[in-house]
């Protein structure tokens, strides 16, 4: 049966949640306040209960039995992409179901200092904890101030100092494997790249395993390049110029492309087309990241599938102390995903 509070136009409490769940109100404490300390039966039941009744959690006052706000900061790019859309959806789905809210500061990397917009803004919004990806998750100085502060992070996919805290990653050679694999299959021998940042060591990961997997196949080492597109400009057409200036300065032209993420291989189809050549017939092109628009282009696009809402997801469990890693770092497997692109 379901309790309806004495005056319906009252919210219910833990009283009246206690007694349909048939409990004491402190173990619904408990539940609410993702205590570990109750069996799963009971708490099942429990959270029933809590449906039922329509219980709503007093943030303030969860706060205050706590000593915690219950707030995770993250910092927003001004520009964002497909990545951070994907780290802030899985965020935002975890901080739902582990009763936390996330709080976005946006930040333009190219404009202004991060230690600046932290003290001036998530600072005093007093997170329990702060998400951090790249590039802020490499900067020195902000981690510094953290540490000084006493601030909590995860950082998601950081470059340097990796034992420096609890950090999730993906298992980038693993995709790029098997797309390599996958490539020389199909018959595609001359290949390039187009590369990411060349301080993020995921794009030196990627582009270290793209050609010594090629190479361990026995490629010719002629009939591979790499060109590094301009990261000031929209990231799509800086993987359309990139693809310009490779079939205009190489005499070997590639029959096959892989770019560093998927906005940048959608900018390679357009300069591909551009050139009069058709896809894949003439080119093979492959990205990563798995993005929602890989499966709108034409052809759609083949793509290597990277888990970004789930690391985030993983990162807020961390943080509400219900995922503790096992080790100091946590690292997700990647997979190719083969459309009409290759």
């Amino acid at each position: 049966m379901t309790l309806t509070p004495p005056n319906s136009k009252k919210p219910a409490t833990l009283d009246h949640v206690a007694a349909l769940a048939g409990v004491s109100a402190k173990t619904v404490s408990r539940v609410v306040n993702r205590d570990s300390n109750v069996s799963a039966k009971t708490r099942e039941r429990i959270e029933r209960a809590l449906r039922e009744t329509g219980y709503r959690v007093n943030q303030a006052a969860r706060s205050l039995a706590t000593s915690r706000s219950y707030l995770i900061g993250a910092f927003m790019p001004h520009l964002s992409s497909f990545y951070f859309a994907e780290i802030f959806r899985g965020a935002a789905k975890a901080c739902r179901q582990y009763g936390y809210h996330l709080v976005l500061e946006e930040f333009d990397h190219g404009a202004e200092s991060v230690v600046d917009r932290y003290e001036q803004g998530l600072r005093g919004a007093h997170c329990d904890a702060l998400i951090l990806t790249p590039p802020t998750c490499d900067d020195e100085k902000l981690l510094d101030a953290l540490d000084r502060d006493g601030m909590r992070y995860v950082r998601i996919a950081p470059s340097k100092q990796i034992d420096r805290s609890t950090a999730l990653g993906a298992d980038d050679r693993q995709g790029v494997e098997e797309l390599v694999q996958h490539l020389w299959a199909t018959g595609r021998r001359s290949f390039a790249m187009i590369a990411g940042p060349e301080d993020h060591l995921a794009a030196t990961i990627r582009e270290r395993t793209f050609f010594q997997t090629l190479a361990e196949l026995g490629c010719d080492a002629t009939r591979l390049s790499i060109v590094r597109p301009e990261w000031n400009e929209p990231i799509a057409d800086a993987g359309r110029e990139a693809t310009l200036r490779l079939f205009r300065d190489l005499q070997q032209k590639p029959d096959a492309i892989f770019a560093f993420n998927d906005e940048l291989a959608i900018g390679a189809m357009a300069g591909v087309r551009e050139l009069g050549l058709s896809i894949p017939d003439d080119v093979a092109i492959a990205g990563f990241d798995d993005s929602y628009v890989a499966q709108l282009v034409w052809p759609p696009l083949t793509t290597i599938h990277q888990p970004i809402a789930d690391l985030a997801f993983r990162a807020v469990g961390i943080i509400a102390g219900s995922a503790e890693p096992r080790g100091s770092d946590v690292w997700l497997p990647t997979n190719l995903v083969v459309r009409g692109t290759a």
